[in-house]
């Protein structure tokens, strides 16, 4: 949009407002950060002054904390009470300083260099306070509005290792004040209360600052570009630079005020003489602009014209994409390089070639060549992207593209651009993945078979092995006591004959106690096929382990038997009848791998840790060999003698446990027996 001369009047006022905000903004910004940094300077150079002044007051306390009749006046001899009032006065003049004070811890004075009617019980209790806490040397301000203020530096007075008292020295803060004013710069002082208590300005002393709160509350923040923060004080309509710093072994705050008054008129003279230059350049540049239009108008012309043909040229020559120009007949004329290296054509064989002739057309179902044949019958279907089809070389050889189509206007007449990207390399890595997928598609068929066969046959052997071992142990179990009713029963019939009842009764007593252990050893059976719980409930162990031990109470009595249960411990999550049956076959494990200990030992413990609840049973038994750890719970699996057992109980323990969503470890004690760590679910 062409702008008329009023337009550029206004963008040129509004240019040099510009010029003029944004020069002011940046000069005030140097003119404030050179401001800053002299702030800077100024005060590493008062602090140094600061510390170097008053460092030469700091060792004073310290010359009669020590001093012998320091030590008897607090020990209760007043007699070098004179005296020690003498040295005082001597101290005091030669150091130059206010006073010099022995207090006792009350904040009391106990003797002065001079008469002490200035001096200020609430000064003492505040030095004593401080020395209590630091229990070093340390020096204090006070300062009152319309008084002047008072340093004290003082150090703690020891008997043996009681602080009995302290030594102060008041020294005038007008040693730093006075070598300030002649440099007529303001620096403010303030204690650890946040009090101003000193100032180097006679006018802005700090009995102003602190009668005048307001210039503080409405200290201003500003930013430099730099990100650096400023604090910007008023004071009686005079701008300042307020940069501040906390000594932290004084505990002071330095406050040094620079004077912005002259740094304004600066920056307002710069930012004018900105918008000045600014009005003669731009006068300037429209004077050069209006010869150079001149000069450029026709030239520029041309060039335009010769610079967008020249990049239509080059973008069809140098695109790595076939390109195809046809007319409504499907007649070629134009034809980009990369084209004809796809066709493999040469400039004369290009001439009055029909588009649809460099596709195959052996194909019946072909719709590209369709399409170009009749491209005035189907104009509706002339924009189509990225259809794979089959190419054809001058050669006759084949080859497969990415074929698209758009109608296009050109020289006032409607014609066709046809983009064509030659796809051989993307079919050939699409035909080897293919084949690579269905290999190994195969492989991984022909590997899980052959998984899924050895497995089943594992499956089979460990069937076998674990039937051949159960029959095993149930056929060498139920023998013995077969044989043995067979015997008493053929003796029942020889006693029946003879009329020895007594006998008869005898011997029907063990064969009820012969088929009552054939009974318990199918239990076990019943038992470690028991089916899962339906649903677990919350269970208290303390009271199952209290049932299970009162059940074993007669074998428990020549054994020392240790429970510890956490007095904060869960319910847990099982099947009661299950808990009571693991408990009592740990604990009769236990006490059968102690039955040839000396001296049996039974430890039971029980901790809550996260969501569950640890079990550890512990005893000095005979242990298990280690080799057998790994094979312990499985079914049939023992050490005890033929006709002790089948094997079962601890099968039956892991089994149990696995259903309750717990688990069991079995270890040997370093030293003797062995101890099984149960984990329970904790009840939520």
């Amino acid at each position: 949009m062409k702008l008329n001369k009023a337009s550029w009047i206004v963008l040129v006022i509004l240019l040099l407002i510009a010029v003029r905000w944004g020069s002011h903004a940046v000069s005030e910004n140097w003119q404030l950060g050179q401001a800053q940094r002299h702030g800077e300077q100024r005060l590493l150079d008062y602090i140094s002054d600061v510390r170097r002044t008053l460092s030469r007051f700091y060792h004073l306390p310290y010359l009669m904390t020590n001093e012998a009749n320091t030590l008897k006046l607090f020990q209760g001899d007043d007699r070098p009470q004179a005296q020690l009032q003498q040295q005082l006065a001597q101290l005091d003049k030669a150091a130059n300083t206010k006073g010099w004070y022995i207090l006792t811890l009350s904040g009391s004075l106990v003797t002065a260099s001079k008469n002490a009617e200035n001096w200020k019980l609430s000064d003492g209790k505040a030095i004593i306070h401080k020395i209590l806490q630091q229990r070093e040397g340390i020096s204090i301000v006070t300062k009152s509005v319309g008084s002047t203020p008072t340093y004290f530096v003082a150090a703690p007075v020891y008997l043996d290792v009681e602080i009995v008292g302290a030594v102060a020295v008041q020294v005038d803060l007008n040693v730093l004040a006075d070598q300030w004013f002649a440099s007529d710069e303001l620096i403010l002082f303030q204690n650890a209360q946040r009090h101003y208590f000193l100032s180097s300005s006679s006018v802005y002393s700090a009995d102003w600052i602190a009668t005048h709160p307001e210039v503080v509350a409405a200290a201003q923040k500003r930013s430099l570009f730099n990100g650096t923060r400023l604090t910007l004080w008023q004071v009686e309509q005079a701008p300042y630079l307020a940069q501040s710093v906390t000594l932290d072994d004084l505990n002071w705050t330095l406050t040094y005020l620079t004077p912005l008054k002259n740094l304004n008129a600066t920056v307002n003279w710069i930012s004018t003489s900105a918008m000045v230059g600014v009005l003669l350049l731009l006068l300037l540049m429209r004077l050069r602009y209006e010869q150079y239009q001149k000069r450029l108008s026709e030239a520029k012309i041309q060039h335009v014209l010769f610079e967008a043909e020249e990049r239509q040229r080059n973008m069809i020559n140098k695109t790595h994409v076939g390109l195809l120009l046809i007319d409504g007949q499907g007649r070629i004329e134009e034809i980009n390089p990369m084209a004809k290296r796809y066709f493999s054509l040469s400039e004369s064989m290009v001439r009055q070639l029909q588009a649809w002739s460099l596709f195959d057309t052996g194909n019946p179902n072909a719709t590209v060549p369709l399409l170009l044949r009749n491209l005035t019958e189907h104009q509706e279907l002339a924009d189509i992207t990225n259809v794979e089809t089959v190419a054809r070389r001058s050669d006759g050889s084949l080859f497969p593209v990415l074929f698209s189509l758009i109608a296009v206007s050109w020289k006032d007449r409607r014609h066709y651009l046809v983009t064509l990207i030659d796809i051989s390399k993307r079919k050939k890595a699409e035909i080897a993945l293919q084949n690579a997928n269905r290999d190994l598609q195969q492989r991984v068929e022909e590997r899980t078979a052959a998984l899924k066969s050895a497995q089943q046959e594992l499956i089979e052997a460990s069937k076998m092995a674990a039937l051949g071992r159960m029959s095993s142990a149930i056929t060498h179990e139920l023998n013995q006591p077969l044989t043995g009713l067979r015997t008493l029963l053929s003796s029942n019939e020889l006693l029946l004959e003879r009329g020895e009842t007594q006998l008869l009764k005898a011997n029907t007593k063990l064969v009820h106690s012969l088929i009552d252990r054939m009974a318990a050893m199918t239990s076990q059976l019943k038992s470690f096929a028991f089916n899962r719980p339906d649903a677990l409930q919350a269970i208290s162990l303390p009271d199952a382990l209290q049932e299970i031990l009162r059940i074993h109470q007669a074998r428990l009595t020549p054994v020392d038997v240790r429970v510890r249960l956490s007095s904060d411990l869960p319910l847990v999550m099982g099947e009661e009848q299950r808990l009571r049956q693991v408990l009592g076959n740990l604990v009769s494990n236990a006490l059968d791998a102690m039955s040839q200990t000396l001296e049996p030992k039974l430890s039971i413990s029980a901790v809550s840790e996260e969501d569950q609840v640890i079990v550890r049973v512990s005893d000095n038994g005979c242990g298990i060999a280690p080799e057998l750890l790994t094979t312990m719970f499985e079914p049939f699996q023992t050490s005890k003698k033929m006709g002790e057992g089948l094997g079962l109980g601890l099968a039956i323990v892991a089994n149990s446990l696995r259903d309750m969503q717990g688990s069991i470890v079995a270890t040997n004690n370093p030293d003797a027996g062995m101890s099984f760590e149960i984990r329970l679910r904790a009840a939520q």
